[in-house]
């Protein structure tokens, strides 16, 4: 298939990983990244993390941490509310076969006249006669039966040099800054025993939904973003239906219907350093096992060792510096921004306090 490529190189790649913007609209690692979702910001998942509690060696590895982070800049182009019902899910499956043994549910209740929510958080996994549970309010931690929770407004601990791509500039000059610094997310944190799992390999995925129907999905950050078109990869015109059927479809299709689409994208995207790379015969098979590791769209990790991406996601890994090494094959590694929030990964709930 051939493809012109009209940008530069930095730009190019920058685009598959934040494609568009305008002044009220943002595409980030998972923010906003299909039509559907646009049309509800409370079922729109920007990001999912897993991790453990703590920094390098002195992490706890006896508990886990997972956040689901919803409405993108919320309070400016999206609410702060949660959506009513069962809505928020986080998926687990612990045996491989990209089929959840165990789920995190988070439902809500209406929004009370001081502009607060009910919460309840269930863990169901298979072959449990009994469903830990515990209830709270937004903005409060609450916890019962070995879960710990809050959801609320924080700062999105998401960051990226938003601006350099939308300016047509390259990265790493001076001035560049992180375009969500300050800005805001509803997170969903829950913390539980890592012993309630009876591997240590597990892996995580995200969905909303919207009654009975899923509307959002995502596990790993920027998949869908990325490699689905529209992006600037697509030379024919780009199906519109293409990411709201990622979106709603389950892990366990995602090889047959969507690793074409994947092993494209990252074929142009290694073929960016041909001039300086003396084996280019071995672009193939690296590409058919980094699109084995993309799909299934699920985050994995062994919790018997330390969490930073891609071993599961921590609140301050640079997700973005760690993707476009894989996905240009090492040409470009950095966007030269780092974490601008502030976290306690020793203190629950973890994340920044909201702005």
């Amino acid at each position: 298939m051939n493809r012109t490529l009209r940008i530069g190189v930095p730009a190019l790649v920058a685009l598959a990983l934040m494609v568009g913007m305008s002044a009220m609209t943002i595409s980030a690692a998972d923010h906003l990244d299909a039509p559907i979702v646009k049309l509800n910001g409370k079922v729109d998942i920007n990001d999912v993390y897993v991790f453990h509690p703590g920094v390098g060696a002195r992490q706890n590895l006896d508990k886990t941490v997972f956040i689901m982070t919803v409405n993108p800049a919320a309070g400016v182009i999206s609410g702060d509310k949660f959506q009513t019902g069962r809505a928020y899910a986080l998926h687990i499956d612990t045996d491989g076969d990209a089929w959840a043994e165990a789920t995190i549910w988070a439902s809500f209740g209406a929004v009370d006249r001081n502009g607060r929510q009910t919460v309840k958080i269930t863990y169901e996994a298979e072959g449990w006669r009994h469903t830990p549970t515990a209830t709270g309010r937004t903005g409060s931690t609450f916890a019962a039966q070995g879960i710990k929770a809050v959801a609320g407004t924080f700062d999105d601990p998401f960051y990226f040099d938003l601006n350099s791509f939308n300016d047509g500039a390259t990265f790493c000059q001076p001035g560049d800054s992180d375009f969500f610094r300050g800005l805001n997310t509803s997170a969903i944190v829950v913390e539980v025993p890592t012993s309630w799992f009876p591997s240590p390999q597990i892996g995580v995925w995200g969905n909303t939904y919207q009654g009975s129907k899923v509307v959002d999905r995502m596990g790993r950050p920027a998949i869908n973003t990325v490699f689905n078109p529209p992006n600037p990869f697509e030379p024919s015109p780009p199906d519109p239906k293409l990411e709201d059927a990622f979106n709603q479809g389950h892990p366990s299709n995602d090889v047959a219907n969507f690793k074409p689409e994947v092993v494209d994208t990252l074929t142009l995207l290694f073929s960016l350093n041909d001039a300086t790379d003396l084996n280019t015969a071995d672009d193939g098979p690296k590409i058919q096992a980094l699109a084995g590791f993309l799909l299934p769209d699920i985050l994995t990790v062994d919790l018997s060792k330390q969490t930073a991406y891609p071993n599961g996601r921590g609140l301050p890994d640079d997700v973005i510096d760690i993707s476009l090494g894989l996905i240009t094959e090492g040409l470009i590694t950095t966007d030269c921004v780092g974490n601008t929030s502030t976290f306690n990964l020793y203190a629950f709930p973890y994340l920044q306090k909201a702005n």
